[in-house]
């Protein structure tokens, strides 16, 4: 779902509550996705997220699963691990407008260390005992949570080889802003044939981040990233990992 079509208060809200659940939880995770980009980030990203993803070990799984459990949340079981999902219930009364929106689930997704390309043997694995730990402000609460994060580099080079859509080359041209290229190849090539993954996604990644009337370059401008450096890097690193496959 793509919440960018939402009215902001209710974007803010519906992460508010999304970080409630992950403040239950947050100890037993390393939080991936999204979110992971946000407290790299920070205001740098700026865009909003709805999903919860993080690895966990088998205890940090089941942990989870108690506690999500037993605040009402669902769980379905996925090919990669488990979904747990509550439906989003505003805190405030809605507009008419508001009324007419279709209005998401709130969702947990967690998995092991080892997230798997579905349709090939190619995998990136996190290491659950190297994170950095970093900070989450809520938007209406005075609040700040304090997360397991996996580093820089290695969130941005398993976001490098994931599927082309607009929050994923987002938050890779955010993270490359934070970490060097050297770094990102390090992480890629520490992780099985992930770097097949890296080439085979990079075009995608430039040439949608270099269409004017796609969402991935507006959300960019809008955030003023430099659209013509992430090009480069991009291709710097396509380069580079084509030279030392």
């Amino acid at each position: 779902m793509n919440l960018q079509e939402h009215p902001t208060r209710i974007k803010n809200d519906i992460e508010d509550q999304s970080l409630q659940l992950l403040s239950l939880i947050k100890d037993s995770l390393v939080v991936i996705g999204g979110w992971g980009v946000r407290a790299h980030a920070q205001k740098k990203h700026g865009r909003y997220t709805l999903d919860i993803d993080a690895v966990a070990d088998e205890k940090g799984v089941q942990t989870t699963k108690n506690i999500l459990s037993s605040e009402g949340l669902s769980c379905r079981s996925k090919d990669w691990g488990f979904q747990f999902h509550t439906p989003y219930k505003p805190s405030f009364p809605l507009n008419k407008q508001e009324r007419e929106l279709v209005l998401p689930e709130l969702r947990v997704e967690i998995s092991g260390p080892r997230i798997t390309e579905l349709q090939t043997d190619h995998y990136f694995e996190f290491n659950l005992t190297d994170y950095d730990r970093k900070k989450i402000c809520f938007h209406s609460l005075d609040r700040v949570l304090f997360i397991h994060v996996p580093p820089v580099a290695d969130l941005t080079a398993v976001k490098l080889g994931l599927p082309a859509d607009y929050k994923n080359i987002f938050d890779s041209i955010v993270l490359l802003q934070l970490t060097s290229i050297e770094d990102v190849i390090s992480a890629i090539k520490r992780n099985d044939s992930w770097d097949e993954m890296v080439l085979r996604r990079i075009p995608k990644y430039i040439g949608r981040l270099h269409n004017k009337n796609s969402l991935v370059h507006r959300i960019a401008v809008d955030a003023h990233i430099d659209i013509k450096k992430s090009e480069k890097k991009l291709r710097d690193i396509q380069n580079i990992l084509r030279t030392t496959q």
